[in-house]
């Protein structure tokens, strides 16, 4: 038999090979997951670039448009499954509020910066200290966001649990916390899944995966009010870590909740709000100082 034969049926051979093992179902989760002390560095921007809100009831001028940003940059040390400790190295920050033409950008630096923070999950929740001192108002705020953000981001990750899945397969899947109204808890519905694609990398197979649904919450955070969510997401997730290196969101935000109008009457303030969410993460090489 020739060289070149010999060649031919061992590239036949490997076609074959990687076609089989491209239609083996894999496991998308798993209890190992990431040692405890991993560092890893998490770059996060979510925006609304043109919300709307209304008064009800309310006169015809109550409509005003909003926009937001946040700009997170953070290194993580995982201490196991329900808690970590984080330091903002970036956090910057945009709210306002605005009818007619768009005001310019009005970034600024949240007062996290330079700040280092213990998460712990209690109770189904996140909940964020500072490691050294009594944290201001401002900072309590800032922190609320960034715990109400991460239980957020926990919704994709519940959806891949226990699920050994083929590439192209979709599925449904059910991951209500709460049948009823409890404070806090995310009630999510109509959540579709799709393992899109899976792709041999040096640092182990990635799989993209597809999913898309909503979900509602009573008193987030614990405002008054409502919120609820669709979302369209595309993640990346490394199988050999099951590390999420990418991570893609757009959807719709509704929030409800009760304010006081200009006369001191309680109104119902409405906000639907477009947003897009991006993260990436990765092992943090160098030990945080």
């Amino acid at each position: 038999m020739s060289f070149l034969l010999r060649l031919l049926l061992l590239c036949l051979a490997a076609v074959s090979l990687n076609a089989a093992d491209s239609e083996s179902p894999v496991e998308l989760s798993s209890t190992a997951g990431l040692r405890s002390g991993t560092l890893l560095r998490e770059k996060r921007e979510v925006r609304v670039q043109e919300g709307k809100a209304r008064m009800e009831p309310s006169n015809p001028d109550s409509g005003f448009s909003c926009r937001f940003m946040q700009k997170v940059n953070l290194v993580r040390r995982l201490l196991g499954s329900d808690s970590e400790e984080v330091q903002v190295r970036e956090m910057v920050c945009e709210l306002v509020n605005y009818s007619g033409v768009p005001p310019p950008p009005s970034e600024q630096a949240a007062p996290l910066v330079g700040k280092t923070l213990r998460m712990r999950k209690t109770g189904g929740s996140w909940k964020a200290t500072l490691t050294e001192g009594k944290a201001s108002a401002e900072e309590q705020k800032f922190m609320a966001d960034l715990a109400f953000t991460r239980l957020l981001l926990e919704i994709p990750e519940a959806c891949l649990l226990n699920q050994t899945r083929k590439a192209g397969e979709a599925w449904k899947v059910g991951i209500n916390e709460s049948a009823g109204k409890a404070y806090g808890a995310v009630v999510a519905r109509d959540i579709e899944c799709t393992l899109v694609s899976m792709n041999e990398q040096p640092g182990g197979p990635l799989a993209t995966v597809h999913l898309a649904g909503s979900f509602s919450m009573q008193r987030p955070m614990g405002y008054l009010s409502e919120i609820e969510v669709t979302f369209d997401a595309t993640l990346v997730r490394r199988l050999s870590d099951m590390l999420d290196l990418d991570t893609r969101i757009s959807g719709q935000l509704k929030l409800v909740g009760i304010v006081k109008d200009k006369a001191g009457k309680p109104v119902r303030l409405i906000q639907e709000m477009p947003y897009t969410l991006t993260r990436s993460m990765a092992p943090e090489r160098k030990q945080a100082p």
